[in-house]
């Protein structure tokens, strides 16, 4: 569990990441995410924002070129935050000709702030402080880049409304601090957000807060920016960015679409036509880009400090395409259409564009990602960052179960008990799998690789478990403990391992690894003729140590090894639209 010391004393190395298979972090998140499900379900927050949609407008820039950065995922160890940040927030960072970067004028947060769960102490301990600390000298009062003020526009994820959303509303949406997040203007009043940039250019960011979609008031202020009647607003040679909670075109493209009807944000999508040049997220905590020459660039970019996702599965290497459908048989009668993203599952109707992935564009590299899973063998006796952290309390908890077992091996229902136990625990992990499988596969094939694994894992501890308690004495509690504890988190290990070297837990696979490096972020440059660029910044190595600086701010700077930024990918976006193809 988390210990919180917090002040200029405790450098980035001493707050290590979350230990997410310690059995006090399982159970203190399963708890948070079933209250905070309940709390969704009678109480949507979002209906309780400030109307209308404040536009955050930066229009004017006070160059040529229009700078801005977005990053997701930020708030796990305090290496790996405080080295995007340090790098997001100086002055500039080069670029593989040599050329500088220059520091956004704009900051845009994609969500999932603070790990396990948001609280206050989680963001201030694990967020905050890290990215205040790398705040570079300023004005006392309010941040400036390049003379212009620094604004900062943020959307949550699931683990920012674990708490409802609340201690994200009081950094971003309520203003009661007493001084403002990085002494940056953030005007937003709701927790999702549109900025009119330069040049024609709009970014508009979504809340999908624990469901899947928006809620109405978010679809009819965002609808209202396409109307004739608003000033400003978007107009039909604008380009947009969207910025989604979490990467909607990386489950099947029919999934979640009943017939007759749709999804807010399809509905919104297919008023915005070719509009759209990009579509942008985290929550998966690496990077990797499609693109469409119709339908502009695919990102997900959720490297800003959390733990690595890997890049190798299956589920973010599977055809990605889009199909814009006819809505007309919903009631009310609706003469939109709406436009579906996703994994190809053949379910193909109107007009469909294809996203082709841009090899070289992972990071980490899907053969280093791949290397990287077999390391599960051994993460799960990993140390945390005191006695009481680490991810080894989880080989305690499996001689517990172990140990437990060893009384129930004397007798049939003994055996089915110790059956239902490990498999309650394998299948929550091995579920996952269901969900990266070809969707194009039959209902019995998905079904038996979800299961057939699970089921395999299990019968694996069952069959340990009754081995040990065959050959020790039964009075031998404690051999029993320790050849559990040992022998069981072993074979766990190890099955993490071989599904995510094969392609599968996308999700959980690298948990347990509590990878520091890959990280980066986005940059963005808006140039004079309205060409949208941007760059990946990756920090292939995050620095160990820390100590005080010489200077006031930031604070801390990396010892004995420099912390090295470089350009991982880059791409362009024209302003002018591409014509959609009819056929």
């Amino acid at each position: 569990m988390t210990n919180f010391r917090l002040g200029r004393d405790v450098a980035p190395h001493l707050r290590p990441p979350v230990c997410w298979y310690h059995p006090l972090v399982l159970f203190k998140i399963a708890l948070d995410v079933l209250s905070s499900l309940n709390q969704f379900r009678n109480r949507d927050e979002r209906e309780n924002f400030t109307l209308p949609l404040t536009l955050i407008d930066r229009s004017r820039s006070s160059d040529d070129n229009f700078w801005f950065d977005f990053m997701a995922d930020t708030g796990d160890g305090g290496n790996a935050t405080y080295a995007v940040a340090t790098t997001a927030l100086a002055e500039s960072v080069q670029d593989t000709d040599g050329q500088p970067l220059l520091r956004g004028e704009l900051l845009l947060l994609g969500g999932d702030l603070a790990y396990p769960s948001a609280s206050t102490l989680e963001y201030r301990y694990r967020f905050v402080e890290m990215f205040e600390a790398a705040l570079p000298e300023g004005d006392a009062t309010t941040s400036l880049v390049r003379g212009q003020p620094f604004t900062v526009a943020a959307l949550p994820q699931n683990h920012d409304w674990m708490d409802s959303a609340s201690t994200f509303g009081r950094y971003f949406l309520r203003n009661k601090q007493s001084r403002q997040f990085l002494e940056a203007s953030i005007p937003q009043q709701q927790s999702y957000f549109c900025v009119r940039l330069p040049h024609g250019w709009w970014v508009l960011g979504f809340d999908f807060a624990m469901t899947d979609d928006m809620d109405r008031d978010q679809f009819e202020q965002f609808t209202n920016l396409l109307s004739d009647q608003s000033s400003p607003g978007i107009g039909q040679q604008d380009r947009v960015i969207l910025i989604y909670p979490h990467p909607v075109w990386t489950t099947p493209v029919s999934d979640g679409v009943c017939p007759g009807g749709a999804l807010r944000y399809q509905l919104f999508e297919g008023l915005l036509g070719d509009r759209v040049a990009l579509r942008l997220t985290g929550d998966l905590h690496h990077y990797t880009r499609w693109t469409s020459q119709q339908e502009g660039q695919l990102v997900i970019c959720g490297s800003g400090g959390a733990f690595t996702h890997p890049t190798h599965t299956r589920l973010t290497n599977s055809p990605i395409v889009l199909q814009r459908v006819d809505n007309a048989q919903a009631i009310p009668e609706s003469a939109g259409c709406r436009v579906q993203m996703g994994i190809d599952d053949g379910q193909h109707q109107g007009t469909v564009h294809a996203f082709e992935k841009v090899k070289g564009s992972e990071f980490p590299p899907l053969a280093q990602s791949r290397r990287l899973a077999l390391g599960n063998i051994t993460a799960l006796f990993g140390a945390g960052g005191t006695w009481a952290d680490g991810n080894r309390w989880f080989a305690v908890l499996m001689g517990v179960l172990y140990l437990f077992s060893s009384a129930l091996s004397a007798s049939g229902l003994g055996m089915l008990l110790m059956f239902l136990m490990f498999g309650t625990l394998c299948m929550a992990i091995g579920w996952e799998a269901l969900q990266e499988v070809s969707p194009k596969w039959p209902a019995w094939r998905r079904y038996g690789l979800t299961i057939g694994s699970s089921l395999t894992h299990t019968l694996c501890h069952c069959g340990l478990a009754w081995s040990i308690a065959h050959i020790l004495p039964v009075w031998v509690a404690l051999g029993m403990f320790g050849t559990g504890a040992l022998l069981g988190t072993l074979v766990f290990g190890t099955w993490l391992a071989v599904m995510s070297w094969c392609g599968y837990l996308t999700n959980n696979g690298f948990s347990a690894l509590a990878l520091q490096n890959f990280k980066g972020f986005m940059r963005f440059k808006i140039s004079a003729d309205g060409t949208l660029h941007g760059y990946f910044v990756a920090i292939d190595k995050t620095p160990r140590q820390w100590k005080i600086g010489i200077h006031k701010r930031p604070i801390w700077e990396p010892i004995p090894c420099p912390l090295v930024a470089r350009v991982h990918d880059s791409f362009t976006v024209q302003k002018s639209i591409v014509p959609q193809s009819t056929g």
